[in-house]
């Protein structure tokens, strides 16, 4: 346990030393109106930002760009913000008014807000926790909040959809009426599409500012190790109340895996969903008072898991996992044999392995199709609900992993 315990102490020093969400690719435009190209890092924001972190050049150190320094950045392929002075509404429950109507409250501020089309007509997004606005500018006028208010009132769902109204008045497309505008619902994609429609009736073009689409990756890995496990066995004696306890000692085993690896399109690819089948066995023996006692476990146990990566470079990546280990497993042959008060030592007692539940968790560093990897794996009951006692079983891993498909999923 010292070890494993100096070797987490390390991995994080590393991690905080080393583990960084990548740069990308990108620009910002400052207040003197200079476009200047950068590396910027990539938060893939949920909630839209106030500032961000961005390099000259990918070895340079890194340089805050704010609201009050920055009117524009993008990252390639990604996104792109704008600096603009807004009256935005943020009520998230707007109180009812006298005459049963939901009225904005506007506040002046600074805030950059996402592109998502260009154009004629402009459209622009705000998210905050749980508010969500849409903005919108036309021939490059002043950016307007498009309305809309609901609240329940008892059971009764009031709304402001004043944004339809907007649309009417300042955005109508040619070919629009009051009925297609009303099934135009407050949301990215019917927002987007109606944007698009109205750029292009007017002979003009729309450029969408559109994520590049992430797909998810499907990981195949080999993964042959060293355990270091041992077993020891608390029971209760035939005919007496008397227990005694069998230390089979730390032996090591080879084990071997097929990890399943689906890594998903969320902060960076960083994340990822395990399921390795792993074969493990262990044998041993122990010279008791009464006689000798065995162990032969050998089986193929099926862990779910989580990983997190942190990259270093391009290449190498150090990352954590843990594991739910399920008491269902295919025990091959199994069994504790041992010997109590009152038997001949040529005839010990004999109990199938039965195992319960438990946990893992670990830690390594990935470098290209590689990874070496330590991991801890929580004891475990070998006599699961059999009333003679326990034997709990608990190892050390050190597993060699090594790639050998890697898929990109649609």
């Amino acid at each position: 346990m010292k070890t494993l315990t100096t070797f987490f102490i390390l991995f994080l020093i590393a991690s905080t030393t080393f583990g960084q969400i990548k740069y990308e690719k990108g620009y910002f435009i400052n207040n003197d109106h200079q476009r200047v190209e950068c590396w910027i890092k990539n938060l893939e924001w949920k909630n839209n930002p106030t500032e961000f972190s961005y390099k000259l050049t990918e070895p340079a150190a890194p340089v805050v760009g704010t609201l009050a320094t920055v009117r524009e950045f993008g990252i390639t392929g990604c996104c792109k913000f704008i600096q603009a002075n807004v009256k935005i509404d943020r009520q998230v429950k707007p109180v009812i008014g006298t005459k049963n109507e939901l009225v904005p409250v506007w506040s002046k501020e600074k805030l950059f807000l996402k592109v998502l089309q260009e154009g004629k007509a402009k459209l622009y997004s705000y998210d905050s926790n749980k508010l969500k606005r849409f903005f919108y500018s036309l021939n490059d006028t002043a950016i307007n909040q498009l309305i809309y208010l609901e609240t329940l009132n008892g059971s009764t769902l009031i709304k402001n959809t004043g944004y339809q109204q907007q649309l009417w008045s300042t955005l109508k497309a040619p070919d629009a009426t009051m009925n297609s505008i009303k099934a135009v619902n407050y949301t990215r994609k019917d927002l987007e599409n109606y944007f698009k429609t109205y750029n292009e009736s007017f002979g003009g073009t729309t450029q969408e500012i559109r994520e590049e689409k992430k797909g998810s990756y499907f990981n195949l890995k080999l993964t042959p190790g060293l355990n270091s496990a041992t077993v020891s066995m608390s029971a209760v004696a035939d005919g007496t109340n008397k227990k005694f306890l069998s230390d089979f000692g730390t032996k090591s085993g080879f084990r071997i895996g097929l990890e399943s690896e689906l890594i998903i399109p969320f902060n960076n690819y960083n994340w990822g969903i395990l399921f390795e089948p792993t074969f493990q066995s262990y044998h041993s023996e122990t010279e008791g008072k009464y006689g000798l006692s065995t162990v032969k476990y050998s089986s193929i146990e099926f862990p779910i898991g989580l990983r997190y990566y942190i990259p270093i470079n391009d290449n190498t990546r150090l990352y954590l996992n843990g594991f739910i280990v399920p008491g269902f497993a295919m025990n091959l042959n199994s069994k504790i044999g041992y010997y109590s008060f009152f038997q001949n030592v040529k005839s010990p007692n004999t109990v199938d392995i039965k195992s319960s539940g438990s946990a893992a968790f670990g830690g390594g560093v990935e470098h290209k199709r590689f990874s070496l990897e330590t991991r801890y794996y929580t004891s475990r009951n070998l006599l699961n609900g059999q009333s003679i006692g326990s034997a709990d079983y608990s190892r050390l891993s050190i597993i060699l992993g090594y790639k050998f498909i890697k898929t990109r999923l649609k």
